[in-house]
C-alpha cells in the first residue's frame, strides 16, 4: 500500500491562525477596481474550452481537489490521498480526503458534490470534453457511451469528507491527480443545478461556488463584482474572522465605464483602477514594457469541418495548415503570442511534471509556413480549387485580420475564400452545431497534460452528447466531424499504459497523427498578460492562464476603499 499525505503542516498552521488571530471586523480587506477579463455570461465549467478568458473568472469562483504549481501536484480542496489495492478482488482505489470547506451560501462542501459533478460530465446527456480526463475511472467510458448506468461508475462518497475512486487498472496516480486539477472538474451541487440547467450558471442568485470568491454581479454592460467568500474553509463562526484565507475584499469591474481596452488602460494610467487583464493588439504594444506575461495552455486555433466536400481530404486540410506562416499570425495578434510549433502548448507536461511535452515531441509545424509543400499535398489529393468560408468573432479586430491573411494565402493555392464575422449566439451556434467550414476559436487545454488537448478529437473521447437508443453506436463525433479509427486506437493505447513516461511517448504519436489528419490547426499560443499597479502586491499566476488574487493587497487600501465607496455613493 502506498500512502500520500498532503497539506498536514499547512492544515496545522491554518488551525493555529484561526485559534490565535484577532481580526478587526471593520477591516474587510482591499477593494480592487480593475478590468479582470472580457465579461462572461455563463459560468458553467463545461463551457470553458473555447474561451481563454473563462478561466480568468471561473478560477476565482471554484476550487478543485488539486492544483499544479511549479511543476508539482499540490492539494487544493484535497487534504490527503491514499492508494489502496484489494488483492483478493484485484481492485485499485484512490481515497481522497477533503479539507473542510463551505459553499458561498454557508452550506458544507461534501465529497458527494465532486461525485455529482463528475457523474454529470460523464452522463451521455452532457456535452463536455472533460469527460476524457476521467476515463481512467472504472466503467467511465462505458457510462459515457450509455452502455452502463451512472451508478456503475467507480466514484462514490464514502462519507461527507472522503471520495473513493476506483480505477480500471493500476495507474500512475500522479496522472490522475494532474487531470483533476482541471478547472472543468470542480464540484457542483445537485440541488443548485438539477431543474435549473438553463439558468443556474447565468444568474448570480443561482450560482453556488466553493472558491475563494463569490460572484455578486455579472452584468457585461455594467458591474462585474466578486467578493471574497466569507465561508471559504471556515469551520468556525464567520464572526471569528472570515478574511483569514483571502486578503482582498472585492474585485470589481465597471464595464459601463471601461467598455474598451483603451479605456481600461487609460483608467489604469490615471490611477482609477489597479489591474488590467484584457488587451487589444494596440494596447498591448503600447504597454508591453510594463505588462507581465506568462505562457498558457490556450491557443488560437482553426477547426476544419471534415464533412465539408472541399475539406474532407486530410491532405487538403494539412495543406491549408502548412501554407500559413504562424510567425506572421503571431505578429498580427501580438499580445505576447507565439507561433505554434505544434498543437499542444509549450506549458503541457511530458515524461515528468517538469518536462515539456513540446520539447519532447519536437516541431509539428513549420512556423514560417511551407507554401510549396502545401501545393505538393494538394496535387497528391487532386484538389486545386474549391469554395469555403472562415467564420470568426467579429468583436475581436485581430480575428478579422488573421482571417484576411489566411484568405490571401489560401487563395494563392486556388481556393475561393469568404469571410464571415459573427458574434454572440450566432458564433456559438456555428461552433457547437458544426455549422462552419473553417472556424477560429480559443482552444483551452483542460489539463496540463498533453492528453487533454488531444483526446477530444476522437469520437469516443469527445465528451459530446451521446444518443442512447437501441441502434446508437455509443459515441459522438467532435464538432469538426473528424473520425479516424487509427486515432481512436492510439488513444486507447495511451490509456492501456500505466506510467507517465510511457503515456507521454505514445502521446507524441497521437499529436503527429492529429497533425497529419489535421481536423484542427493551432496557429499561435496565447500568453496570459496583465498590468498591475506598483501598489498592488501578492499576485501569482497559474499555468492555466489566470491570476491568483488570494494574497493580493493594495497599499493604503483603507483610504482607497473609502474614496472608492464615496465615489460610488456620489453616482
Amino acid at each position: 500500500m502506498k500512502k500520500i499525505v498532503a497539506l498536514l503542516l499547512l492544515a496545522a498552521m491554518l488551525t493555529m491562525s484561526l485559534c490565535s488571530c484577532t481580526v478587526d471586523m471593520e477591516d474587510m480587506g482591499s477593494i480592487i477596481p480593475m478590468v479582470l477579463a472580457d465579461p462572461q455570461t455563463d459560468l458553467d465549467p463545461t463551457e470553458m474550452i473555447y474561451d481563454k478568458d473563462f478561466v480568468k473568472v471561473s478560477s476565482l469562483l471554484y476550487e478543485g481537489l488539486t492544483q499544479v504549481k511549479d511543476g508539482k501536484i499540490e492539494p487544493a480542496i484535497a487534504e490527503a490521498w491514499e492508494e489502496k489495492y484489494n488483492e483478493s478482488r484485484d481492485e485499485y482505489f484512490l481515497y481522497i480526503d477533503i479539507f473542510y470547506s463551505r459553499w458561498n451560501d454557508g452550506r458544507t462542501l461534501s465529497a458527494d458534490h465532486f461525485a455529482y459533478a463528475w457523474k454529470r460530465i460523464l452522463s451521455p446527456e452532457t456535452d463536455s470534453p472533460a469527460a476524457a480526463l476521467l476515463y481512467d475511472i472504472k466503467n467511465a467510458r462505458e457510462v459515457k457511451a450509455g452502455n452502463m448506468t451512472i451508478d456503475d461508475l467507480g466514484v462514490a462518497a464514502v462519507d461527507s469528507n472522503t471520495l473513493e475512486v476506483q480505477f480500471e487498472k493500476p495507474i500512475d496516480v500522479e496522472l490522475f491527480l494532474e487531470a483533476i486539477s482541471s478547472p472543468a472538474l470542480i464540484p457542483l451541487r445537485d440541488d443548485a443545478v438539477q431543474g435549473k440547467e438553463d439558468v443556474w450558471s447565468t444568474n448570480t442568485n443561482d450560482i453556488s461556488t466553493n472558491g475563494k470568491f463569490s460572484i455578486k454581479s455579472m452584468d457585461p454592460a455594467g458591474e462585474y463584482r466578486l467578493d471574497f467568500s466569507k465561508y471559504y474553509r471556515l469551520e468556525k463562526d464567520p464572526e471569528d474572522g472570515y478574511n483569514v484565507f483571502v486578503k482582498p475584499y472585492q474585485l470589481v469591474t465597471d464595464f459601463a465605464k471601461y467598455k474598451t481596452s483603451e479605456e481600461a488602460v487609460a483608467a489604469f494610467d490615471n490611477g482609477e483602477i489597479y489591474y488590467v487583464g484584457t488587451f487589444t493588439t494596440e494596447t498591448y504594444a503600447a504597454k508591453e514594457k510594463e505588462i507581465k506575461s506568462s505562457d498558457t495552455l490556450s491557443s488560437y486555433t482553426y477547426f476544419f469541418n471534415c464533412e465539408n466536400d472541399v475539406l474532407s481530404d486530410a491532405k487538403v486540410r494539412k495543406a491549408l495548415s502548412s501554407a500559413l506562416n504562424r510567425e506572421e499570425i503571431a505578429k498580427i495578434i501580438g499580445m505576447g503570442s507565439k507561433a505554434a510549433a505544434g498543437f499542444v502548448s509549450d506549458v503541457a507536461t511530458g515524461a515528468t511534471m517538469k518536462a515539456s511535452f513540446r520539447k519532447e515531441a519536437g516541431d509539428l509545424y513549420k512556423t514560417a509556413g511551407d507554401v510549396e509543400g502545401a501545393k505538393a499535398l494538394l496535387k497528391e489529393a487532386g484538389v486545386t480549387s474549391g469554395d469555403f468560408a472562415i467564420t470568426y468573432r467579429e468583436d475581436r479586430a485581430y480575428e478579422q485580420k488573421v482571417a484576411e491573411y489566411a484568405k490571401g494565402v489560401w487563395e494563392t493555392l486556388g481556393f475561393k475564400v469568404d469571410l464571415k464575422g459573427v458574434s454572440g449566439e450566432s458564433y456559438e451556434s456555428a461552433l457547437y452545431g458544426g455549422k462552419f467550414d473553417v472556424i477560429a476559436l480559443d482552444y483551452q487545454a483542460l489539463s496540463t497534460n498533453a492528453y487533454s488537448a488531444l483526446a477530444p478529437f476522437a469520437p469516443s473521447y469527445s465528451g459530446s452528447v451521446v444518443e442512447v437508443t437501441v441502434d446508437s453506436v455509443g459515441t459522438a463525433k467532435h464538432v469538426t466531424g473528424f473520425e479516424s479509427e487509427a486515432y481512436t486506437n492510439l488513444l486507447n493505447e495511451v490509456l492501456d499504459l500505466t506510467t507517465r513516461k510511457d503515456r507521454a511517448k505514445k502521446l507524441v504519436e497521437v499529436e503527429k497523427l492529429l497533425g497529419d489528419e489535421c481536423p484542427a490547426a493551432a496557429l499561435v499560443f496565447y500568453a496570459h498578460n496583465y498590468l498591475a499597479s506598483s501598489e498592488l502586491k501578492g499576485l501569482e499566476t497559474s499555468p492555466y492562464g489566470h491570476t491568483i488574487f488570494t494574497e493580493a493587497k493594495l497599499k493604503d487600501y483603507a483610504e482607497k476603499n473609502a474614496a472608492y465607496q464615496a465615489a460610488q455613493d456620489a453616482e
